[in-house]
């Protein structure tokens, strides 16, 4: 595991809660807490969408930040801005699936500041294609401080379909 990353160094603060989504099979609404590096869950009344018990740990030590959901697989792929990934989160922290880093490792120069995560609309492309925006490192440039040109890129994500 890398060492905690010192929330001084920043130049905006982060916000408390980044990306957001709702699982359908499950209820439950999962969430990215970036500065405090936590990806979370809490179940919700499916009719009402109101909070049933405590927000629940689904993993921790990643500066996460953005992501969608794939419910089949069962795993949530969420961007790591200032650490330039996307990994592969079980949804169910009790699954016993480890997190996998599925881009970025090692360092890919395409992908700098990793930010927003979509699928795309095709009709395959769920779990399979993600399109993801990227701010080329504006907010923390990478390890050689040269930041990169801001882009959407489409990929095709590994083991899918």
């Amino acid at each position: 595991m890398e060492p905690p990353i010192n929330l001084g160094q920043f130049k905006w603060p982060q916000p408390g809660i980044n990306g957001v989504e709702y699982a359908r099979k499950t209820n439950y609404l999962y969430y990215t807490a970036t500065a405090p590096q936590l990806f979370m869950r809490v179940r919700v009344d499916p009719r009402t969408l109101d909070r049933e018990g405590d927000p629940q740990t689904v993993a921790s030590g990643r500066m996460w930040d953005d992501f969608d959901i794939d419910e089949s697989a069962g795993v949530a792929y969420i961007t790591t801005h200032r650490q330039n990934t996307i990994e592969r989160v079980p949804l169910d922290p009790h699954s016993g699936q480890a997190i996998q880093t599925v881009a970025g490792t090692p360092f890919d120069e395409q992908l700098v500041g990793p930010s927003d995560f979509a699928w795309g609309r095709g009709s395959d492309d769920y779990g399979a294609v993600a399109f993801v925006a990227t701010d080329g490192g504006f907010a923390a440039p990478p390890p050689d401080g040269a930041v990169r040109t801001a882009k959407v890129l489409r990929i095709e994500l590994p083991g899918s379909k």
